[in-house]
């Protein structure tokens, strides 16, 4: 009887294996004409009451297609050719954008659409159930707007602007006058202000809705800035106020302008003040027959001319009409300004001080001005005012700022400094950015909405520190799996639209809890919900890429995307206690081909320190076979583990990880940590380590290696092909080739030299060439191109504005001069990467063909050895 089951179980699995080898055997291989069929998801949105979600379908090869879903029903609509769907508040109404109908507005509940073929900007109002649709009419503009509830239109002419406040109220702007519409008088139209010579623009509403500010331009000679008056209109009294800096004597040589902030009037959180911009009415002569660079100015000559003189850049003012007092903020001594979220208080700087100097942003001393009294004294001194070391609490008590390795705070209050960081047990400060410059922390999201917390980040974990008594409370334990915890801050938008002026401020009201992401160095993600009571309560959390995620305004229902490095991205939902439902699956023909596989390889730097890299092993890989292989190089990249590679040809950079291991290639994407002073070097040792621990493993063509890098990539590409013959093959896109010309070569798109980047960041040379001449050029390709012996494949943009395409050329010529094997492809009208699709696919070509040639010896993938 057990001789019957054992022969019985033998054939039963036979079965099994051979039904398995069989379905393999089914699965089709890959090939470029196949790649027509993959797409993306794409700008997924929630709608306010959780109901619907709209994502778009984006094909490389083909027509998108936007989608509206019902999250409970399952019931889709499709839209081909249509992008950027919005909700009404409700969730019954959504809009879109048509490209031959224009804008669309659809009911989700009967079908029934409306067309506006001529909209510029729309705004759904929750508070009168109504949209605003601007539209374009020749030169005339007009302004419709649809009460929802009862479908009834009124259609305004000769409107260029609108703004809408919390309580539906709308103002509109026709250039010549001011109107308020109010829905429930029927939209009768009240004029506030009138005139037939400038223009009115820049409407804007407190946050209460009780008064509107808005600009009205002032014709002035060509040769001085723009000149503006500000009115101030009191809806409640229905008076104006208004200001006309040349009858006044604080800005009598000045005049307002609507730049310098992303918002051209504030208010003050009362509504009773008004923030604005002023500047020096003198401009500076556009063009001249020559150019003056001196060395004696603070900033180098293009920055000089635009930054350096503080008559020339617009400061923040205040104006309060009540009394008709006007405080300068930003001054010539400290023009620029940073207002507390409150907006009684300004941090007044002055970039200029510690010119000239090489780092990306420049420290700067610290005053807090008074709004109210204008009395001002100084806080901090060469404090760094790069993006993360510095911000303020959300109710505006606190300066919160990175010095010295721990987070420290001002309390405006009691003028006082308190270092809220100095007791924590671990180490708050990067350990993982591994670029020159000043130490960086692993960052601050900023304060409980109470001002009571300061939240602090570790390496894995979130610390509450309470201000008062400096106790701090780990929410998380992710230092013991190894799991980051972060705070999800596209799920708290910013407490007001940040400016150039303002603090990015989020408020998080502990109350609620709070919604956390966490990565795992496995590549595992997922998102928790973090409680008073101190529970985490998982939302989602697995081996796989759990990202963008969103939250319902007005409901407990989230959305994200789930992808795998072998799982098309899923689009999810999830609700409370509920488990995760998929919404959408992408890419369900995906099943029917053969698919390649990632791991996480491991390996250490020369200084034992521990790293990672991604190798993607081909579709169809057979065991005990050895294949040709492509290492794709740039800073850290294990991350990515768990992110699907669309195949495609219309890649920005040439390349992509699925085009080749779909084509029997390994693709090695390995981890780099650099040591300061040795960024070449770093990255040969690590590379050639990442490759020696995938030949241990006996899968690889050891003569058959190739390698590609595009920007800092591309350099360290060109640079390790200098130093070793291991690669048959590379490729090289708008790379730094000569560190030291690079180091004094003037960026375009920068307006100053790249000594920044070398001394402070990417380039990690915390030094200047005069200090180590050497060190420069020893990692550098092009004073080493003698000593390359692989084909290289290079390419650059003639528009590139971060690396000057002449850094590729000189190290054509270079090798050419030598002798040695290379194609140089300049594309005229491209930049730092390509963007016009053909072009794209040319260089995917390209690059494809040069591989395929080294690497595979297809010898008719070049032409008379161009590819």
């Amino acid at each position: 009887m057990r001789t019957f089951f054992n022969k019985a179980g033998y054939w039963i699995a036979l079965l099994f294996t051979a039904l398995s080898l069989y379905g393999q055997k089914q699965k089709q291989q890959v090939t470029a004409a196949d790649y027509a069929k993959w797409s993306s998801i794409q700008a997924e949105t929630l709608s306010p009451d959780g109901r619907w979600i709209s994502y778009n379908l984006h094909y490389d090869y083909g027509v998108d297609t936007l989608f509206v879903q019902n999250i409970k029903s399952a019931k889709r609509l499709s839209f081909p050719k249509c992008s950027d769907a919005r909700f009404s508040s409700d969730g019954r109404w959504f809009t879109f954008s048509d490209p031959e109908k224009g804008l669309v507005l659809n009911d989700l509940i009967t079908g029934n659409k409306q067309y506006f073929k001529d909209a510029i900007r729309h705004e759904f109002n929750s508070e009168e159930n109504l949209l605003a649709v601007l539209n374009k009419n020749g030169s005339s503009d007009y302004l419709t707007i649809i009460a929802l509830s009862t479908c009834k239109k009124y259609n305004f002419n000769d409107v260029i602007e609108f703004s809408i406040n919390n309580s539906g109220i709308l103002a509109i702007s026709t250039g010549y006058e001011v109107r308020l519409l109010k829905p429930k008088n029927g939209f009768i139209e009240k004029t506030i202000a009138q005139d037939e010579d400038a223009g009115f623009k820049k409407l804007f509403w407190s946050k209460s809705g009780e008064f509107l500010s808005f600009l009205q331009e002032i014709k002035t000679p060509k040769q001085t800035a723009k000149n503006h008056r500000i009115f101030y209109h009191d809806a409640a009294s229905g008076t104006n106020a208004i200001l006309d800096s040349r009858e006044t004597e604080i800005l009598s040589m000045e005049n307002i302008t609507p730049y310098g902030a992303s918002s051209a009037l504030r208010f003050s959180e009362d509504g009773k003040s008004i923030f604005f911009s002023y500047i020096n009415p003198e401009q500076e002569q556009k063009t001249t027959a020559y150019e003056i660079w001196d060395s004696a100015t603070a900033l180098e000559y293009t920055q000089d001319k635009m930054f350096g003189n503080p008559n020339r850049l617009p400061k923040t003012a205040v104006w309060t009409p009540s009394h008709g007092k006007i405080l300068k903020i930003g001054t010539i001594e400290n023009p620029q300004t940073m207002l507390t979220a409150d907006r009684k208080h300004a941090l007044c700087y002055n970039l200029l001080k510690y010119e000239p100097q090489y780092e990306y942003y420049a420290p700067a001393n610290m005053y807090l001005k008074d709004i109210q009294t204008g009395a001002e004294h100084l806080i901090l001194e060469k404090q760094s005012t790069a993006v993360g070391m510095i911000g303020g609490s959300s109710s505006g008590n606190f300066i919160h700022y990175f010095r010295n390795g721990n987070w420290q705070a001002y309390d405006i209050a009691k003028k006082q400094h308190l270092n809220l960081t100095t007791d924590l047990p671990v180490s708050i400060t990067d350990s993982i950015l591994n670029d020159a410059g000043p130490p960086a922390p692993y960052g601050s999201p900023g304060w409980s909405s109470d001002d009571k917390y300061f939240i602090a980040y570790d390496r894995y974990d979130i610390w509450m520190i309470e201000f008062s008594s400096r106790q701090a409370r780990r929410i998380t334990n992710g230092r013991k799996h190894k799991i980051t915890y972060r705070i999800c801050l596209d799920l708290y938008p910013v407490i007001k639209k940040p400016t150039q002026d303002e603090f990015l401020i989020r408020k998080f009201d502990f109350s609620s809890g709070l919604v956390l992401q966490a990565v795992g160095r496995d590549g595992s993600s997922g998102y928790y919900k973090w409680n008073t009571d101190g529970r985490l309560e998982k939302l989602v959390f697995g081996n796989f890429g759990n990202s963008r995620i969103q939250k319902a305004k007005n409901a407990e229902q989230y959305i994200y995307i789930q992808q795998s490095a072998s799982n098309a991205p899923k689009l999810m939902a999830v609700s409370g206690k509920q488990k995760s439902k998929v919404l959408f699956r992408s890419n369900t023909d995906a099943s029917k081909f053969k698919w390649g596989t990632a791991e996480i390889i491991t390996y250490n730097d020369q200084n034992g320190k521990n790293l990672q890299g991604i190798l993607y092993k081909p579709a169809g890989y057979i065991k005990g076979k050895k294949y040709p292989m492509v290492v794709h190089v740039y800073e850290r990249q294990s991350q990515e583990i768990n992110n699907y590679s669309i195949p495609t040809e219309y890649g920005p950079m040439g390349f992509t990880p699925s085009a080749y291991f779909l084509d029997g290639y390994l693709v090695l994407l390995p981890d780099i940590y650099y040591q300061m002073g040795e960024p070449g070097k770093s990255a040969l040792n690590c590379v050639l380590n990442a490759v020696d621990t995938v030949k241990r493993m006996g899968i690889v063509e050891e003569n058959h290696i190739g390698i590609i890098g595009h920007s800092f990539g591309g350099y360290e590409t060109s640079f390790i092909i200098t130093q070793t013959d291991v690669f048959a093959a590379a490729v090289c896109g708008s790379g730094l080739m000569n560190t030291i010309s690079s180091y004094f070569v003037h960026s375009a798109a920068i307006p100053r030299s790249n000594a920044w980047r070398f001394e402070s960041q990417q380039g990690r040379m915390p030094f200047s060439p005069f200090e180590n001449w050497k060190a420069y050029e020893r990692d550098a390709p092009f004073p080493n191109a003698a000593n390359c012996r692989t084909p290289l494949l290079s390419w650059a943009g003639k528009k590139d504005p971060t690396i000057f395409w002449t850094q590729s050329a000189e190290f054509h010529m270079a090798l050419r001069r030598l002798g040695k094997r290379n194609v140089f492809i300049l594309y005229e009208n491209e930049a730092h990467t390509i963007a016009i699709p053909e072009l794209q696919k040319d260089l995917t070509i390209k690059t494809r063909n040069w591989f395929d040639y080294y690497l595979k010896e297809q010898k008719e993938a070049l032409t008379n050895g161009i590819p």
